[in-house]
């Protein structure tokens, strides 16, 4: 199977948003890619059945419909998460609906899944113009799972067909979680502690001895999503990891949130922890932070290495599906009305309309920089080489066959990069 670039970018950022927590920086998926190419611009609905034995409050699974024309992914649906309703003891009815592109080919449709339970899905289907659509294996009733693909299944996951939990015929689809152990970054009681920063609870974790390295999420994100950073660059620097306001174990005000705020909050813990210049590795909202430090707050910043960071919101820096997705996980996310649901709200509306960074206000930046981005990033890879640019003696870095999850698609050439830049005399 062909590797898929930038797979589910934004539906992954808000499921692990309403989870609270994955055992990964990409959760697990499984679906089946049907040809739509005869049906632009018709409605769909996918549904199935699902019945789940949960082991953590957290855990969760929702429907996804993703649009591609051959390697682009032109769109993308994301169904209501089991956990709001859920239902214990009994099936589960999960549904997803859209419109396909007239850009797109196929429909990949499936499901996303997060935290500790076990998990039974039956009777998949598929409607476009309410006409029923064939799905291979639909009912999992065939012991070869051949027609459906599973990615980003953590060892302790065990896929299978069986007769236990049964919606429709004789079997179903069961996927084992109950076996997965809990990351301890994150969510680690000996070395995670607390600062009160602009009158909020700040999460931050310290890993490691050397010269400080500040760890910067994405949006709706943690300090987990640096789990496959965190042994590595511990070994020969001081990694703090932190929960940005609102994010992770942190807390946040009513404050509107913007890039200047995440800057200001990140100043004023570093002077808490008594800091008067450290390295930085900001990832996507991260990269942004980062930059926005490093002019305002030169003085603090040692080097820089940004990964998937933009200058602004529209589509000189992103694709318009990216752009087309937020504002539909917006609109999913207005019916929700919790807490969780609601703070996620205004992550992605800021999202929408931050940054605003002049190129040439770059120039400013005097520390060393590494500028990073993947050859299938959500970032327009222009735009990633304009940020460069305008960085004085800035390094430019695009890995190949990669996204803008590259920290946890390709680990080992990622933490090789960043740190052969820190490490630079």
């Amino acid at each position: 199977m062909r590797k898929i670039p930038a797979f589910i970018a934004c539906c992954i950022a808000l499921f692990i948003a309403l989870t609270a927590r994955s055992q990964d920086g990409q959760p697990p998926v499984f679906f089946q890619s049907i040809d739509v190419s005869a049906y632009k611009g018709a409605s769909f609905t996918v549904e199935c059945w699902m019945y789940a034995e949960r082991e953590e409050n957290n855990s969760g699974t929702a429907l996804m419909a993703l649009g591609y024309d051959q390697q682009t992914q032109v769109s993308t649906a994301i169904g209501k998460l089991s956990m709001e309703d859920f239902k214990a003891g009994e099936w589960n009815r999960l549904k997803v609906s859209g419109k396909i592109d007239k850009r797109t080919q196929s429909l990949y449709i499936g499901a996303l899944y997060s935290g500790k339970a076990r998990f039974f899905f039956d009777d998949m289907k598929l409607f476009i113009n309410k006409k029923e659509v064939p799905v291979k294996n639909a009912g999992f009733e065939e012991a070869d799972l051949g027609a459906w693909k599973f990615i980003n299944q953590p060892s302790a996951v065990k896929v299978a067909v069986t007769d236990q939990q049964v919606h429709g015929d004789k079997q179903a689809l069961s996927i084992d979680a109950s076996g997965i152990v809990s990351l301890t970054y994150g969510n680690n009681e000996k070395t995670g502690k607390y600062a009160m920063i602009n009158g909020n609870r700040i999460y931050y974790e310290e890993y490691g001895e050397g010269e400080p390295l500040l760890l910067l999420h994405g949006a709706l994100e943690s300090i987990v999503h640096y789990e496959k950073q965190i042994p590595a660059l511990s070994k020969s620097f001081r990694v703090i990891a932190v929960d940005t306001r609102g994010h992770g174990k942190s807390t946040a005000d009513t404050t509107r949130l913007t890039y200047e705020l995440y800057a200001d909050d990140m100043y004023k813990l570093l002077n808490e922890l008594k800091l008067d210049s450290v390295n930085i590795l900001g990832w996507s909202d991260g990269g942004i932070t980062g930059l926005i430090l490093a002019m305002r707050h030169p003085e603090k910043v040692k080097k820089l290495a940004a990964m998937g960071a933009n200058l602004c919101p529209d589509t000189t820096a992103l694709y318009g599906w990216l752009i087309d997705t937020v504002k539909n996980q917006i609109k999913v996310l207005e019916t929700q009305h919790t807490p969780v649901s609601e703070f996620a709200i205004r992550v992605n509306r800021s999202m929408l309309e931050e940054p605003h960074i002049d190129p040439q206000a770059l120039k400013a930046i005097r520390c060393p920089v590494l500028v990073m981005a993947g050859e299938h990033d959500m970032i327009k890879e222009a735009h990633t080489r304009l940020i460069a640019a305008s960085i004085p003696g800035a390094e430019l870095v695009i890995f190949r066959n990669a996204s803008h999850y590259a920290p946890s698609e390709i680990p080992d050439e990622f933490n090789k990069q960043v740190e052969v830049f820190f490490k630079k005399p």
